[in-house]
């Protein structure tokens, strides 16, 4: 065999596998965000109850944060003040039928900078205290009944969990 043949072949097969090793690095060299969340009472000066999320990046790239929030019940969709009775109905009619639900922001709601995570552990935590009767957007995993809260990262992808909400006798 000629030499030009098995430079081409030398050269076909480290080509595919520095593709193959490009690739496999641009999946693993990416920021990933590993979100929990939990609803707690803490027992200080008085009772409270508490709504904790936080993020961690686990990946190996920094990872900036825009928004941070937890889904409500529509029945916690505020209503203006000021409006008449038949006025307020009508606000309420259209607000259940244009709205799934609504949020509770922990974060980014007011213009607020971005939050950093710098890549293999940077983490963050945000801390809210719940009104009484803040009814969360329910569902069920298993039979536990389970809220949804999320984490929103600047280029728009959002970050998922789940967490056990307190019994209503709570």
């Amino acid at each position: 065999m000629k030499i030009e043949l098995w430079v081409a072949l030398w050269g076909a097969v480290t080509g595919t596998f520095a593709s193959c090793y490009n690739i496999r690095q641009w999946f693993l060299d990416r920021a990933k965000l590993k979100v929990e969340a939990n609803i707690a009472i803490e027992h200080t000066d008085r009772l409270r109850v508490v709504l904790t999320i936080s993020a961690v990046n686990v990946g190996r790239r920094p990872v900036s944060i825009r928004r941070v929030g937890a889904f409500l019940a529509e029945t916690n969709a505020p209503i203006p003040q000021g409006l008449s009775p038949e006025r307020s109905a009508e606000v309420t009619k259209i607000m259940r039928e244009t709205l799934v639900s609504s949020e509770l922001t922990l974060f980014g709601g007011r213009e607020e900078k971005p939050i950093e995570l710098n890549p293999d552990g940077g983490q963050h935590v945000w801390k809210c205290s719940l009104p009484e009767r803040l009814k969360f957007l329910r569902d069920s995993k298993g039979d536990e009944e389970v809220g949804k809260a999320y984490v929103e990262l600047t280029s728009g992808k959002r970050v998922f969990c789940d967490f056990l909400l307190l019994p209503d006798d709570k």
